[in-house]
C-alpha cells in the first residue's frame, strides 16, 4: 500500500480539543506519524497532499444511516466527508448480519451494522406490525439477536415507529441481549402524537431497566415540534439518575418515510396533526408533488414503497438540538435514484458545519468535529475510528473551513444528492477516495465488525 503524505493542513485531534499545523504521514492503512509543520519531509516515494488552507480532521462517522449496502449511497456520504456508516437503524437489517458484512467488500466507505428488531419479529413470525409479538417468538427474536451479535453487529435497533403493535417486553428482551454483549441500541422511538413525549420516557425506561446504551435516532423529526428543550431536559435528568442515553439528529427539519408506514394511518396522521398539505412526494411518478386524498390514496394502495417528505418541523429547534453536547450528527441517508430523495443524503454533515459553526450558532470547529467523529466512535465502540493519533486507521476529510456548505434541496427546489463544496479530499483505509470534491476510488471501505 502507498503512504500518503498530507503537509499544511490543520490538523483537528478531538481528543485532545486542539486544532494545530502538522504534516501527516499515512501507510499500510493506519496513521503512521503527525509532526509538527515542516519538520518532516515527505519520504521518498510517498504521494504528497497539499492541505494548504484546509482543516485534517479524523474521517466523519454517521451513526444513523440506511446505506445497507447500497452503492450510490455511499458514495454520496463519501462525497460528505463520511468514512464509516452504522446501518440496520429503525429496526430494518438483515437478519444474517454475519453473511451482509462478509458481502460488504471493496465499498465506498466503511459499514457497520445493527440488527434490527422488525427484521427479527418478521424472521419469528411476528408479521402483524399492529400486535405484539408472543412469548415464543420473542426467543425466537431473542435467539436471532445474538446470532447477530456474534456475527459482528455493532448493536440493536429498535423501530416502534415502525411496528406500533411492539412491546415494552419484546424490546426489553433485545436491549438485555445488546447489553449482555456491551453493544448499544438505536430507538426509532413512537410517534403517537407530534408533542408526545411520552415515546422519550419508552426509551428511558428501557435503557434503565436493561442497562443498555441508548441511543435516540433523529431528534430533531422526533421532538423538534416545539417540545424539544423538554425533550433535551429529560436526556438530562435520565443520565444525572446513571441512565446511558444520548441521540443523533440530523439538520433537516422535514423528515421523510415511504408512504406505506404505519406512520400514515388515518387515527396518527391526526394524533401527529399531518394534514395532506403536510406531504410532498420525493419518489416515483409524482415527485415533486403536494398531496391530496385521491393521491395518498392511490399511492398507499398502489405505491407503499414510494417515498414522502412531510414538512411539520421547526428551523430553530433543529439549531437547539445540534447545539447540545449530546448530540451526534446523522444523516438518516437512504438509497434514491438519481435526482429523487431527501437532501440528507448529500448535504448533512456540510450543512452542520456551515450552520453550526460558519454561520456562527453556537458550536466551534473542535466541538463540531468532535461530535461527527470521536463522540459516535465511542458510542459505538469504533476504537481505530474517530481519532487523529498515530496507529489509528488513516480514515481523514481534508476540507476548506470557508467553503465548505451543503447544495442539495427538496425535489422541486433543487437537487437532492447535489454534491457538497468545500471537501477537497476523503482518505478511506489510506487511500484517496475523493480527490478535489470527486469520487475517484469506491472500493475502499470494508465491513466493520464488532
Amino acid at each position: 500500500m502507498s503512504m500518503l503524505f498530507i503537509s499544511g493542513g490543520m490538523a483537528a485531534d478531538p481528543q485532545e480539543m486542539r486544532l494545530f499545523p502538522a504534516d501527516i504521514l499515512l501507510e499500510e492503512g493506519r496513521i503512521a506519524t503527525i509532526a509538527p509543520q515542516g519538520t518532516m519531509g515527505a519520504p521518498q516515494g510517498a504521494q504528497v497532499i497539499d492541505a494548504e488552507g484546509c482543516i485534517v480532521s479524523p474521517g466523519f462517522i454517521d451513526p444513523h444511516g440506511h446505506i445497507d449496502g447500497h452503492v450510490r449511497t455511499g458514495e454520496l456520504s463519501l462525497l460528505q466527508g463520511v468514512t464509516t456508516s452504522i446501518g440496520g437503524n429503525c429496526g430494518f437489517s438483515p437478519v444474517d448480519v454475519r453473511r451482509f458484512l462478509e458481502d460488504q467488500k471493496q465499498f465506498p466507505i466503511h459499514q457497520a451494522e445493527l440488527v434490527g428488531m422488525c427484521a427479527l419479529r418478521e424472521a419469528a413470525g411476528a408479521m402483524d406490525i399492529f400486535a405484539p409479538a408472543d412469548a415464543d417468538q420473542v426467543e425466537t427474536m431473542r435467539a436471532l439477536c445474538r446470532e447477530a451479535l456474534e456475527g459482528g453487529a455493532i448493536g440493536v435497533s429498535l423501530g416502534p415507529a415502525y411496528a406500533p403493535g411492539a412491546s415494552d417486553e419484546e424490546m426489553l428482551a433485545l436491549c438485555r441481549e445488546a447489553k449482555a454483549y456491551g453493544r448499544p441500541v438505536s430507538i426509532d422511538t413512537r410517534m403517537n402524537s407530534m408533542t408526545d413525549l411520552h415515546s422519550l420516557q419508552e426509551a428511558i425506561d428501557l435503557a434503565q431497566a436493561s442497562g443498555c446504551r441508548m441511543v435516540v435516532s433523529h431528534f430533531t423529526y422526533q421532538y423538534g415540534v416545539g417540545v424539544e428543550n423538554e425533550a433535551i431536559a429529560m436526556v438530562e435528568r435520565a443520565r444525572e439518575q446513571g441512565v446511558d442515553i444520548l441521540f443523533d439528529s440530523g439538520m433537516y427539519k422535514d423528515w421523510c418515510t415511504s408512504i406505506g408506514a404505519a406512520i400514515f394511518e388515518e387515527e396518527l396522521m391526526r394524533a401527529n396533526s399531518i394534514g395532506f398539505c403536510h406531504l410532498r412526494m420525493i419518489t416515483g411518478d409524482h415527485i415533486g408533488q403536494t398531496m391530496d386524498y385521491k393521491l395518498f390514496e392511490h399511492l398507499r394502495t398502489a405505491h407503499p414503497n414510494d417515498a414522502v417528505a412531510v414538512f411539520t418541523g421547526s428551523q430553530e429547534a433543529v439549531f437547539t438540538i445540534a447545539r447540545h453536547p449530546l448530540c451526534m450528527i446523522s444523516s438518516d441517508t437512504g438509497a434514491y435514484l438519481p435526482g429523487e430523495g431527501h437532501p440528507q443524503i448529500a448535504g448533512s454533515f456540510p450543512r452542520f458545519l456551515r450552520q453550526m459553526v460558519r454561520e456562527g450558532r453556537g458550536v466551534d470547529w473542535m466541538e463540531a468535529i468532535r461530535r461527527i467523529t470521536l463522540l459516535p466512535a465511542q458510542v459505538f465502540g469504533l476504537e481505530g475510528k474517530g481519532r487523529l493519533c498515530a496507529g489509528c486507521d488513516a480514515d481523514l476529510v481534508i476540507f476548506d473551513p470557508e467553503q465548505i456548505a451543503d447544495r442539495a434541496d427538496f425535489p422541486g427546489e433543487g437537487r437532492p444528492d447535489a454534491a457538497p463544496q468545500g471537501i477537497r479530499h476523503v482518505i478511506v483505509g489510506g487511500r484517496i477516495a475523493v480527490q478535489d470534491g470527486r469520487v475517484t476510488d469506491g472500493t475502499c471501505g470494508c465491513a466493520v465488525q464488532a
